[in-house]
């Protein structure tokens, strides 16, 4: 933060616009500094309301593209008028209904999509667990320890469940960068942003993946 303040005031004394992009106004966003803050709200501050029917099933297309599915178009349509929240929930939705059908190796159905987002819509695991349930939810899935999640092995049977927990921290409890590497052994913020990033790409590449995250929240709603 320390070098985007002076870097942001580089850039407004030469006259230079700044666009930023946040999924919440600077007053609600955690762990910001107070001059930031302040600076981030002088400008305008423009509501970006969630995208409409036709813009989620354009999203789903892309995304089905990008990681070479085929859905059809009533397919997509089903999961455009389930999930209006914003994008994060659309592609979860997505990535959901590709694992389920991939792990049983079925072609997807209104009968099966429709009974998939049913579960997606309870109750969202923020409402559920707190961060140390889901940690201990994860270390349980994986057969290791609370010591070898929030310690400093690098080795992969220990490295995948941590960047997993931070993944899920952040996309599922909604917690800041800084606040998930406090909890997983006092990490620095940037290894759970590159965690997060990570997961991300492997969901897009992977069925295991997607099959033990879908597995993972499954057990937490069921606690």
């Amino acid at each position: 933060q320390e070098e985007f303040f002076h870097t942001f005031n580089e850039l407004h004394q030469h006259g230079r616009q700044v666009v930023l992009t946040s999924d919440r106004p600077p007053k609600a966003i955690p762990a910001l500094e107070d001059r930031l803050r302040s600076r981030f709200e002088w400008g305008m501050i423009a509501d970006i309301s969630a995208p409409d029917l036709e813009t989620r099933a354009a999203i789903l297309q892309s995304k089905c593209q990008e990681k070479n599915y085929g859905l059809t178009e009533n397919i997509i349509q089903i999961i455009a008028e389930k999930v209006k929240s914003n994008i994060r929930e659309l592609e979860g939705a997505l990535n959901k209904v590709i694992a389920y059908h991939e792990l049983k190796n079925i072609s997807p159905s209104k009968e099966t999509v429709n009974s998939i987002l049913a579960s997606f819509e309870s109750t969202s695991l923020k409402k559920i667990l707190t961060p140390k349930e889901l940690i201990a939810l994860i270390v349980k899935f994986y057969d290791i320890t609370l010591e070898d999640i929030r310690g400093k092995s690098r080795e992969k049977r220990l490295s995948l469940p941590r960047q997993i927990a931070m993944f899920l921290l952040r996309d599922e409890l909604k917690m800041s960068y800084p606040a998930i590497g406090q909890e997983l052994g006092g990490r620095d913020h940037t290894t759970a942003m590159h965690a997060h990033t990570k997961i991300q790409n492997a969901i897009k590449e992977s069925a295991k993946m997607r099959e033990e995250l879908e597995l993972i929240k499954q057990r937490a709603r069921t606690v």
